[in-house]
């Protein structure tokens, strides 16, 4: 009996999922400031090896390659990262909005991330408050 038949979809999704993430690194990687690229090797590149972050890694690498959004609607694309890169550091998904938005490690972490994949210097986690407070007005059914 061979069981790569039982077997083998999974290995073929999950290759296809990583060579989608080698494929949005490599654009990213184009207009990313090449000074942090160690960075973002070290904190996000690196999780596609770990089964539980392929997806998670993808869905936030797509948002971070979507540089027209940013410069579109911002505060959109800002929160849209957020949403992504929760989903990401909250693979089990503890947190609820309210608290992910109130974190303020995972506001560090999205202030960093802009950082290191657009060179953004200007945004700074107290900041953020402004930025994110919508996703809880949508929540709450206002806005």
């Amino acid at each position: 009996m061979k069981w790569d038949a039982f077997f083998g979809r999974k290995k073929e999704a999950r290759d296809r999922e990583r060579d989608e993430i080698r494929a949005l690194v490599r654009r990213i990687e184009r207009s990313a400031p090449r000074s942090y690229r160690e960075a973002r090797a070290a904190r996000y590149y690196h999780y596609e090896q770990v089964r539980a972050y392929v997806r998670p890694l993808r869905l936030l690498l797509e948002a971070v390659a979507d540089r027209e959004a940013l410069r579109e609607d911002e505060g959109e694309a800002v929160r849209a990262l957020f949403l992504r890169l929760r989903a990401f550091y909250d693979v089990r998904d503890r947190l609820s909005l309210e608290e992910a938005v109130r974190d303020v490690r995972l506001r560090r972490k999205l202030v960093h991330l802009l950082l290191i994949f657009y060179g953004r210097k200007e945004v700074d986690a107290g900041g953020l408050s402004e930025i994110l407070e919508p996703l809880l007005e949508a929540r709450d059914g206002g806005g």
